[in-house]
């Protein structure tokens, strides 16, 4: 196996930048990007878009030029090439067709289905390959597919805004509905987005009860979440939206009655959130994005289930209302960054353990332009 050279990784780089553009519409797959180059000269490029279409060995193949061909290329991908049959064809198999001389993997795949074979296959067919020793940066763009890989769960992502003075919800009057806004719309467009990003959004049954959210993407591009409602004791109402919209949904406990669009998971308090991520690694959802009240958040918080925390920091005061968790800090907590948007603030923390596992806490980006 040859050394990986400092070139080697500047290419590699950029196709991770290009993984990078299939943020949205991959999952449960990989992001994964690819750069076939001979001679110091990029021939073509391609990265895995979305579910079902071309992954990125066949896009960058289909991407070269017309009459052009990869032999005696070199193939960066970012992530080992794939050795079954799935919704495409095995792109191991494609790059050795093409005749390249050489492939520079950035991780070995975690999936039982690969974990290694793409590799070996390549090698068998005279292909040299070369494997990063380290890919902190990959790892951290595919940290919700390696955790269902490796870890067995979702990566899971808390989110809440809070006032200045702690609160998540503002006073309400006596029986008032619905959700009552901290941040500035500016910043519930980005909510909205992250929403697109993740395989899944959960609230608790107070959210359910008091805001009757539609948990949905309406203000931005991409596709809905499955909606994830987690009321072990049975305190909603069938009439909520999450129920009663058509849409589906997964309820853990739940009312008696429920709609045919409504998947109900039995579940005590107690077994609710173990039963709930056996269900979802079955489902194939790779994230979870937690958008719940105090009690919600806290029992994610408690039980250290989180890899993610996502504070949207309001300028103003509220003067009371529902208070906000209690965060964690010191080494219970990561500070990643923060970012400001607008008027409001963005604050990103990540789980010790979970960056130790990913092996790098990368630079806090957000995924749509600043206002």
């Amino acid at each position: 196996m040859s050394e990986v050279t400092p070139r080697d990784r500047e290419w590699m780089a950029e196709a991770l930048t290009l993984a990078r553009r299939g943020h949205i519409g991959t999952a449960p797959n990989p992001r994964v990007g690819c750069v076939l180059v001979r001679d110091g000269h990029v021939l073509s490029s391609g990265w895995h878009a979305a579910v079902g279409g071309p992954h990125a060995e066949a896009a960058a193949l289909q991407a070269l030029p017309p009459g052009g061909n990869a032999r005696g290329a070199t193939a960066y991908v970012t992530l080992e090439p794939c050795s079954h049959h799935g919704r495409t064809p095995p792109c191991s198999e494609a790059l050795i067709a093409s005749g390249i001389a050489r492939c520079v993997v950035g991780m070995v795949d975690p999936n039982p289905k690969v974990a290694g074979s793409g590799i070996d296959r390549m090698r068998a067919a005279g292909i040299e390959v070369t494997i990063l020793d380290a890919f902190p940066e990959g790892r951290w763009l595919n940290r919700r597919f390696l955790s269902a890989m490796e870890r067995g769960r979702p990566w899971i992502i808390l989110k809440c805004a809070v006032s200045a003075d702690g609160f998540m919800d503002p006073p309400r009057e006596r029986g008032e509905m619905g959700s009552l806004a901290i941040t500035s719309p500016a910043l519930r467009r980005l909510t909205h987005h992250w929403r697109a990003e993740e395989g899944a959004i959960l609230v608790g049954a107070g959210t359910v009860g008091t805001d009757d959210p539609a948990l949905n993407v309406r203000e931005a591009e991409g596709p809905n979440p499955l909606r994830i409602v987690l009321d072990p004791e049975g305190r909603t109402m069938a009439d909520r939206q999450v129920y009663a919209d058509g849409h589906p949904t997964l309820v853990v406990g739940g009312p008696q009655e429920l709609p045919e669009s409504v998947v109900r998971l039995d579940a005590n308090s107690q077994d609710a959130l173990p039963l709930l991520m056996e269900d979802l690694m079955a489902r194939e959802v790779r994230s979870v994005l937690v958008e719940g009240g105090a009690d919600t958040l806290g029992r994610f918080l408690d039980t250290g289930l989180w890899d993610e925390l996502r504070l949207c920091h309001a300028p103003q005061r509220t003067g009371g209302g529902l208070p906000a968790p209690s965060w964690p800090t010191g080494e219970d907590a990561l500070l990643r960054g923060e970012h400001p948007f607008g008027a409001d603030r963005v604050e990103y923390q990540v789980h010790p353990a979970s960056a130790a596992w990913v092996g790098t806490l990368c630079p806090p980006t957000l995924s749509v332009p600043l206002p």
